[in-house]
């Protein structure tokens, strides 16, 4: 038996969280985190908890990586140059896009710049039909010209998307054989390996994301593995995925658009662990950081999935969890607007310089030192006082950017960046919730992050929610759930049928092709055919529709049966998004997915005893600014409290990785797990 350790880098911290196999037993810690190189702040952490627990790296059996390299590159563009080649005729579909209006009545709404300009967007002659039949056969010359282009450009990947290429891959397999042969050195990406599927601009848009941050997720991949093992970490590199999978570091520096949501997806793993732990069917995640917040349904203990995602305004169809990011955290910056209103986010001070208190720099006012003036945050607990915060800062800098030009105090000021802040995070979890057809007052709120803990009961009561659940480890929630991960491949395939005329004998040979190569795939990465699980889908939709909703089918052989369960599962869940289902109309089926899961060993979290005689006793008391005035609150060492613990607000919690805030007249128990549930008064 060895270790596991998990390391999700964010914005502000890098958390780090191992496992002992041997006992289950959870050892934590944060460093900041170093943007202009994330891979030192993980050495830093690694070598720091491998010192704390007396573990050597030897013992590291399981090493998992929940990055931001691509979601940052992609939101600053600062990408890879980039070129795409497309079928003749095709060029402009990346910026056509789809003709939508980002903001509909925005007369001076713009859509971000295309990644790839319109003299890297390269046309050459060919065309393939929808069948998969070659119309016009490939112009080789044309390409063998477009790269020697693309090398006085000093372009340093290319994308290749062809029109129907998801039914006949043949030509955008023979443009990157010319492509490697012409130009050695340089990453090239095809549509037909990372989306085989319909809608030109989707695949487009997807393709080219890829192609843009492949690079710098390549050299940050291989810096980190080359420092791995400099200090004789054994273990191969996984990564975590979008879609709550894991896959090696090689996949990752090919797919490496897969890991655009790479870290929020751990949180979201954890929240359905949560669920386990607790009882509930229904919660939603606030990941609450020092960048952003992100947020995740999760009904019937599984969180939601989607294929139709946008990040910093640019589509992207590959399976992820259904994940709503916001600019909201920590150090998310207080301004005031032309008009004289207070406003907070979605800019973030980050991890360098920092807010204000962290003195690093930092000269704008920030939620942390809004929450630090509140006395909220203690100033001198922050990593277990392992990072001092200045209080006097944040007052000062309060006082002269937002309290001083909007005539408040500095109290009332901090307390109105609260509750902006948190006004944009409860708007942030209506979308995946109200919008979607799901009452929040049916669910469990689940805070973590650093932050998250600080905000959630208030964000509960102002969407009706009436119990609070904060991890044992909130600040490194999303590190751990790393470590439930399994491997995870998706396939998918393009098959455009009426239900009523499907031949199942043909669909079932579709699948089983899929199931062939996603058998072997995972026999490639050492799994036996027992610890391999596949799930299929079909992707289903009325006639003339544009959009499609996700169906489960069975396993084993198809039969009519499954199909006509399939339709009416359709039908049921086309009326729960939309409020209305036509059962007597044809049902389309547009797309086949397969998802196949390599198991990895599973986490047992030690369940204590409760004690319903235990009486926690505070370690000291302080001043705390609640909802309209100073309160007197009991602080508590979240370390100290035992299982059965109740605690009776106002009261803070306070603990390494962060801080809990309980308001009046509400009750926290620690349960078994060590999570602490917060009542709150209905209708608060």
């Amino acid at each position: 038996m060895g270790f596991r350790l998990g390391v999700d880098t964010g914005g502000t911290f890098t958390d780090i969280a191992v496992v002992n196999e041997a006992n289950s037993q959870i050892s934590i810690t944060k460093v900041p985190s170093t943007p202009d190189n994330p891979s030192r702040a993980i050495i830093e952490g690694v070598t720091k908890i491998m010192s704390l627990e007396e573990i050597k790296a030897e013992d590291i059996t399981f090493f998992i990586h929940g990055t931001t390299v691509a979601t940052n590159a992609l939101l600053e563009l600062k990408g890879a140059k980039t070129a795409l080649i497309t079928t003749e005729g095709f060029r402009d579909v990346l910026q056509i896009g789809r003709q939508t209006r980002p903001s509909l009545y925005d007369f001076y709404a713009h859509r971000p710049q295309a990644i790839v300009p319109r003299n890297l967007r390269y046309e050459v002659s060919e065309r393939i039909l929808y069948t998969g039949e070659v119309m016009t056969p490939l112009d080789i010359d044309a390409v063998k010209m477009i790269v020697q282009d693309m090398k006085k450009n000093k372009v340093e990947a290319v994308c290749v998307c062809l029109l129907h290429s998801y039914a006949n891959a043949n030509h955008e397999r023979k443009i990157k054989e010319i492509v490697v042969a012409e130009y050695p050195g340089i990453f090239v990406t095809l549509s037909s390996e990372i989306l085989p599927e319909f809608r030109e601009y989707e695949r487009m848009s997807t393709v080219c994301i890829n192609g843009y941050v492949m690079p710098k997720v390549n050299k940050y991949i291989a810096e980190l593995t080359n420092k791995l093992k400099e200090i004789n970490l054994k273990s191969g590199l996984y990564i975590m995925q979008s879609n709550g999978g894991v896959i090696t570091a090689e996949i990752a520096r090919e797919s490496s658009a897969r890991t655009i949501l790479s870290g929020p997806a751990g949180g979201a793993l954890a929240g359905g662990f949560i669920c386990e732990q607790t009882g509930h069917s229904s919660i939603i995640t606030v990941d609450m950081g020092g960048t952003s917040l992100d947020i995740c349904l999760i009904a019937d203990k599984k969180p939601r999935y989607t294929t139709e995602s946008q990040i910093g305004g640019y589509p992207i169809k590959l399976p992820m969890i259904d994940i709503n990011t916001i600019g909201a955290g920590g150090g998310s910056i207080a301004w005031i607007d032309g008009g004289g209103a207070l406003r907070v986010g979605p800019e973030s001070a980050g991890a360098d310089p920092g807010p204000a208190c962290y003195c690093k720099g930092g000269i704008e006012p920030t939620v942390t030192d809004a929450n630090i003036v509140l006395g909220r945050l203690n100033p001198e607990y922050l990593l277990s006082g392992e990072f001092d915060l200045d209080k006097s800062r944040a007052f000062d800098v309060i006082k002269e950017k937002i309290a001083d030009p909007l005539k408040l105090s500095v109290v009332e000021a901090a307390a109105g960046i609260i509750k902006v802040v948190n006004a944009n995070m409860v708007r942030g979890i209506r979308v995946v919730s109200v919008e979607k057809g799901y009452d929040p007052r049916e669910f469990g709120l689940v805070p973590f992050g650093g932050a998250g803990p600080v905000h959630g009961v208030e964000i509960a009561e102002e969407l009706g929610i009436t119990e609070v659940i904060v991890p044992k480890n909130p600040g490194v929630t999303s590190a751990v759930g790393m470590l439930s991960a399994d491997v995870r491949h998706d396939y998918v395939r393009t098959c455009i049928l009426d239900s009523n005329e499907i031949e199942t004998e043909k669909l079932q040979k579709i699948i089983d092709e899929i199931e062939t190569t996603a058998t072997k795939d995972l026999k490639e990465e050492g799994f036996k055919k027992e610890d391999m699980e596949f799930k299929r889908f079909f992707d289903m939709r009325y006639p003339g529709q544009a959009y499609e909703i996700q169906v489960n089918v069975c396993d084993g052989i198809l039969t009519a049966s499954d199909i006509n369960d399939a339709k009416e599962t359709f039908h049921n869940l086309h009326f729960k998004s939309y409020g209305y289902c036509r059962k007597d109309q044809a049902v389309e089926m547009v797309n086949i997915r397969l998802t196949s899961l390599g198991k990895l060993p599973k986490m047992n979290m030690t369940k204590g005893k409760c004690d319903s005689t235990y009486v926690p006793e505070p370690s000291a008391n302080r001043e705390v600014y609640m909802r309209n005035s100073y309160e007197s609150c009991n602080i508590y060492v979240r370390e100290k409290l035992l299982a059965g613990a109740v605690i009776t607000g106002p009261a803070i919690v306070e603990q390494l990785d962060s801080t809990t805030v309980i308001f009046p007249k509400q009750t926290a128990k620690v349960d078994a797990f060590g999570n602490i549930i917060i009542q709150l008064e209905e209708g608060k």
